[in-house]
């Protein structure tokens, strides 16, 4: 074989398309599509590990500049092999058409989250327990997100997912970063009946509905038929009034 056609067709089968933008993207075939993918997830993941090696960054410490750049090249270096991996699979099944994305803003939500094995700096991910000094620093958001990695976890799974709800609906009861600190379960907490006045509708439901559970088990048939009945006016948004207790009814009769 002559050697000059031989390194032409070499070269050939190297030529890289210049995807600077959506339109030569989608212009691209799907196998152009997915080689770009691979060279920008090697790029990334060669960033990443650039920061990687010159610094050392806390896993709490998530407001750190350096750590916020390492999450961001992990995430964009995931979104690329996401679209390399969906591409090869269209390409394997023969397809013409595949649903990939150009960018991660294209991409949003047409995905499926998982719990990534390691952190932004590159360590297994140990479900470290914060401390409370550091779990009350963070903002809600972060709180929630710190319990719903906990809560992917087997051991005190039911508390963080508790911690989750109490957040995610802006719940006026306390959350902790392990039950150690708090946070018992409803269903043995004593509420005040000033918690109960900043209760939503919803949480009151929920309370009245405990509280007519736990006396009719414990065979108290009067303060059922009370928690019954308030539970009854909130679900029906009754405009009659509705009370923490009994005593509490009196007082403001």
């Amino acid at each position: 074989m002559d050697p000059m056609k031989k390194a032409w067709d070499i070269l050939k089968a190297d030529t890289r398309p210049d995807i600077r933008n959506e339109a030569q993207y989608e212009a691209a075939s799907l196998i152009e599509r997915k080689r770009w993918h691979n060279r920008q997830r090697a790029a990334y993941q060669k960033r990443l590990n650039a920061l990687r090696t010159q610094h050392t960054v806390d896993l709490t410490d998530v407001e750190n500049p350096v750590y916020q750049e390492m999450k961001n090249y992990q995430e964009v270096r995931n979104f690329h092999g996401r679209q390399e991996q969906r591409l090869k699979q269209c390409l394997e099944l023969g397809k013409k058409e595949c649903n990939d994305f150009y960018s991660p803003e294209l991409e949003a939500s047409n995905r499926r989250k998982i719990k990534l094995k390691t952190t932004p700096s590159g360590i297994l991910d140990p479900y470290v327990e914060l401390s409370l000094d550091v779990y009350n620093n963070l903002t809600n958001e972060q709180k929630a997100n710190y319990h719903d990695s906990m809560g992917r976890n087997v051991k005190d799974k039911a508390f963080h997912i508790r911690m989750t709800n109490r957040l995610r609906r802006n719940s006026a009861l306390p959350t902790f970063p392990s039950p150690k600190y708090g946070g018992e379960s409803s269903l043995g907490k004593e509420y005040t009946k000033e918690e109960y006045l900043d209760m939503d509708e919803q949480e009151k439901i929920k309370y009245h509905a405990m509280m007519r559970t736990r006396f009719r088990r414990t065979n108290n048939p009067e303060l059922s038929k009370f928690h019954s009945k308030m539970e009854y006016r909130l679900k029906r948004k009754n405009n009659s009034p509705t009370y923490f207790s009994p005593e509490h009814e009196q007082e403001e009769q």
